[in-house]
């Protein structure tokens, strides 16, 4: 089954784009409702780069255990801002991940956007209904995050 969320930030592309391959912006628009923690005696890297397997653990609302998670950057491409992750736990099989964050051009006077989007295709068995009907609530919570935060980019940039 197949979730797509995409919004507008109010951000540049480039901007999005170099907080979307961060591990930081990660773990941010996750929480509070999964906190995404690296396993014991490992550090997720500043920043995600193309080849990298990354294993994890994940927690529902910080505190109920979902076990670990591998992450496998398939494809980090600056050209056309796009990252796809193979990510797999014990009982997701498949959760291939689209990121994707396009220029909108604007006219003169107006501030940058960007539309920035997430695909995923998923499979777990028997679970996969209940499991697309958590990541769609999950990622819906991820854009409302990335909403407020691009929000704060501009902000920032512009003090």
């Amino acid at each position: 089954m197949r979730v797509h969320v995409e919004s507008q930030l109010d951000c540049d592309a480039q901007t999005a784009w170099e907080h979307v391959k961060t591990s930081a912006m990660l773990v941010a628009v996750s929480q509070p409702m999964v906190d995404l923690r690296p396993l014991p005696g490992e550090e997720f890297p500043e920043t995600w780069q193309q080849g990298m397997t990354v294993r994890c653990r994940s927690f529902l609302f910080g505190f109920l255990p979902q076990g670990t998670r591998e992450l496998y950057f398939e494809r980090v491409d600056d050209t056309a801002r796009e990252i796809q992750t193979r990510e797999h736990d014990a009982m997701i099989r498949r959760w291939d991940h689209l990121i994707r964050v396009q220029f909108v051009s604007v006219e003169a006077n107006q501030k940058p956007t960007c539309i920035y989007s997430d695909t995923v295709e998923i499979n777990a068995g028997w679970l996969t209904l209940g499991v697309w009907l958590f990541a769609s609530c999950f990622y819906r919570h991820r854009h409302r995050r990335w909403r407020q935060m691009a929000a704060n980019f501009s902000s920032s940039e512009n003090s």
